[in-house]
């Protein structure tokens, strides 16, 4: 956005914001709210029974798993790679 006043001609830009859709607090990174929202679900289901546990918890870390693979095989992420 330029800015043209008598003067003075201030341009001003801003940066993109950034693609990454986790959010830290503190030493946590917070997945995105789709993600959230996932295993949120998830874990009512297996609440209210309609599934087994063991079975959410291992939906839960097999997305998981996926989810920071892609991230790491495309160069996305935090920058750690393990």
């Amino acid at each position: 956005m330029v800015l043209h006043l008598p003067y003075v001609t201030a341009r001003l830009e801003m940066a993109p914001p950034p693609a990454d859709t986790n959010h830290r607090l503190g030493p946590v990174v917070i997945p995105s709210a789709k993600m959230t929202a996932y295993y949120v679900g998830l874990g009512t289901l297996a609440a209210v029974e309609a599934i087994e546990w063991p079975i959410a918890a291992a939906i839960a870390a097999g997305s998981y798993v996926a989810e920071h693979t892609r991230s790491a095989a495309t160069g996305r992420g935090d920058g750690a790679r393990h």
